[in-house]
C-alpha cells in the first residue's frame, strides 16, 4: 500500500472517530447538566450506580466479544464466503452473549439493590435493565463486523446518531418523571444505538443461517472467544486493581484525595487518549489482517506511531501551558492542586502511544495468554508505583507513578515485540519518540520558570510542524521499503 494511501486513511479515520468521541462527551456533559438540574445530586448518584452495573456485567458476560471478533473478521475481507460465515456467527453469540447478560442481571437484581441501596426497592431497575444489556450486545456484534469490513463511515453514523437520539429522548424522561426517569433513558440510550446500528448494518454480509449449523457456530466461535476470555480477564484484573489502589487511597488519605487522583487521571487518560481511542478503531482490523506478515506489521506499527505523535506532542504542549485554565474550566479553582499531577503525566502519554502502538500486534497474532500476562504484569507495576510514590511526594507524586508506569510498560511491550515477535520499528519512530519528549520536557521546564511566552512560540512551532509533516505524509506517493 502507498503511504499517502495508508497515511490519509489513518488521519481521516482519527478525524472521524475523535469528533465522534468529542461529540459523546459532549452529549455526557447535558446529560449530566440536566440530571443536576431537574433531579439533583440523587440522580446523579442513580445514575452511576446503574450505570456502572451495566458496564460490569456486560463487560463480563460480553467475554471480549467485541474486540476479539474484530480481528476474525478483517482477517476474511477478501474471501466473501468465509466473512459471511463468521460474520453470522458474531451475531448468533451477540444475540447469546445478549441473553445470558439479560438473564444475569436479572437473576442478580435483588442481591445488586441491596448491595447498592441497602434494600430491595431496586430489585425491578435491575431487571428492566436487562434489555439494556441484550441491546448492547447485539450493538457490539454489528459494530465488530463494521470495524473488522472498514465501513468506519457508517460505524461512526451508527454512534452519532444513536448518542443524539438517545439524548433527546431522555431529556423529556429527567424532566417529567425525575428519579423514575434513569432506568428507562438508560435503556433508551442503549436501543437507540442498536435501532441505528442495525440501520447502517453492512448489508454486503450475507447471512449463512442455512449452511451453519449449531455445532459450526460454537466451534468457529470459539477462535475468537478463546482471544476474547483474555480480554475479559484483563479488564477485570484492571478495574480490580484500580478499585484496590482508589480503597488504599481513601483509607491512607481521604476522600478529597481519591476525588483530586481521579480529575487528574480522567484530564490525562481521557480526553488526551481520544487520539490514540480514535486511532485504534481503524488501526486494529488493518493490523490484524497483515498479521502473518512481520514485514507489514513493521511498516503499519511504525507509520501508525509516526502519526500518533504527531498529533499528540502538540496536544502535549497545549495542554501543559493551558493547564490552570483546563482546570478551571473542567473544574474549580480548588482543584488546582493537581496541577504539577497533571503537568508531569502528561509526559506519560508519549509512552503510553509507544505502548499503544505496539502491544496491539499481540491482539492481532491472537496470543490472549501473552497480552493477559503483560497487562498483569503491568498491573502490579501500577499498584506498587502509585503506592510509594504517593508516600514519597503526595499529590504530585501521581504525576511521577503515572510517567513512571508506562515508561516501565513501555520496556515491557518492547521485550514482546522484539524479542518475541522478532520485529523492530523504522528509524524514523526514534527521531519522533525524541523529538517528542525534548518537545514536551521542555515544554514543563519553560512553564515551571515563568517563560510563558517560550512556550507559545513552542507550541506554534509544533503545530506549524506537524501540520507540515502530516500534509507530506498524505501527499507522497512512494512506497516505503
Amino acid at each position: 500500500m502507498a503511504n499517502s494511501t495508508l497515511s490519509r486513511n489513518i488521519v481521516k479515520a482519527m478525524g472521524i472517530f475523535g469528533s465522534i468521541q468529542v461529540f459523546n462527551i459532549l452529549c455526557a456533559i447535558i446529560r449530566t447538566k440536566l440530571i443536576a438540574l431537574w433531579i439533583g445530586p440523587a440522580g446523579m448518584g442513580l445514575f452511576a450506580i446503574f450505570n456502572s452495573a451495566v458496564d460490569m456485567i456486560g463487560n463480563i458476560t460480553g467475554l471480549g466479544l467485541r474486540t476479539s471478533s474484530v480481528r476474525n473478521i478483517s482477517q476474511e475481507t477478501d474471501n466473501k464466503k468465509n466473512l459471511a460465515r463468521i460474520s453470522t456467527v458474531v451475531r448468533r453469540w451477540s444475540i447469546f452473549l445478549g441473553l445470558f447478560g439479560a438473564v444475569t442481571i436479572a437473576l442478580l437484581s435483588p442481591l445488586l439493590s441491596l448491595l447498592s441501596f441497602g434494600d430491595s426497592s431496586h430489585t425491578w431497575g435491575y431487571i428492566a435493565l436487562s434489555v439494556a444489556l441484550l441491546a448492547n450486545a447485539l450493538t457490539n456484534g454489528e459494530f465488530s463486523i463494521l470495524q473488522g469490513t472498514a465501513f468506519l463511515k457508517k460505524l461512526a453514523k451508527a454512534s452519532l446518531y444513536g448518542a443524539f437520539t438517545g439524548l433527546i429522548l431522555s431529556i423529556p424522561l429527567y424532566y417529567f418523571l425525575g428519579e423514575k426517569s434513569i432506568v428507562p433513558s438508560i435503556i433508551c440510550y442503549s436501543l437507540s444505538v442498536l435501532f441505528f446500528s442495525r440501520m447502517m448494518r453492512n448489508k454486503e454480509v450475507g447471512m449463512q443461517s442455512d449452511t451453519l449449523s449449531f455445532k459450526d457456530t460454537v466451534l468457529m466461535g470459539k477462535d475468537f472467544l478463546k482471544l476474547g476470555i483474555f480480554i475479559t480477564l484483563t479488564d477485570i484484573v484492571a478495574q480490580t486493581s484500580n478499585y484496590l489502589f482508589i480503597s488504599y487511597l481513601n483509607n491512607a488519605s481521604d476522600t478529597v484525595t481519591v476525588g483530586y487522583y481521579q480529575a487528574g487521571y480522567t484530564l490525562i487518560v481521557k480526553y488526551t487518549g481520544l487520539i490514540l481511542s480514535a486511532l485504534c478503531v481503524e488501526y486494529f482490523p488493518r493490523l490484524s489482517k497483515v498479521a502473518h506478515s512481520n514485514f507489514k506489521l513493521k511498516i503499519f506499527v511504525s507509520q501508525e506511531l509516526n502519526i500518533a505523535l504527531l498529533a499528540l506532542t502538540p496536544i502535549i504542549v497545549a495542554f501543559i501551558l493551558f493547564r490552570r485554565l483546563i482546570i478551571s474550566i473542567l473544574y474549580t479553582e480548588e482543584f488546582f492542586i493537581i496541577e504539577t499531577f497533571i503537568s508531569i503525566g502528561i509526559i506519560g502519554m508519549i509512552f503510553r502511544a509507544v505502548s499503544w502502538c505496539m502491544a496491539f500486534v499481540i491482539l492481532a497474532k491472537g496470543k490472549g495468554k501473552l497480552f493477559f500476562i503483560t497487562e498483569f504484569i503491568d498491573t502490579v507495576i501500577y499498584l506498587s508505583i502509585y503506592i510509594v510514590s504517593f508516600n514519597l511526594w503526595g499529590m504530585d507524586g501521581f504525576g511521577y507513578a503515572f510517567l513512571a508506569w508506562y515508561f516501565t510498560y513501555t520496556l515491557i511491550v518492547i521485550f514482546c515485540y522484539f524479542r518475541i515477535f522478532k520485529l523492530n520499528l523504522s528509524t524514523s519512530c526514534y527521531k519522533w519518540i525524541a523529538w517528542a519528549l525534548l518537545t514536551a520536557v521542555s515544554s514543563l521546564l519553560l512553564m515551571e520558570n515563568g517563560y510563558t511566552a517560550a512556550t507559545v512560540l513552542i507550541l506554534v512551532i509544533t503545530t506549524v510542524f506537524s501540520g507540515i509533516r502530516f500534509k507530506r505524509l498524505i501527499s507522497r506517493k512512494k512506497v516505503r521499503q
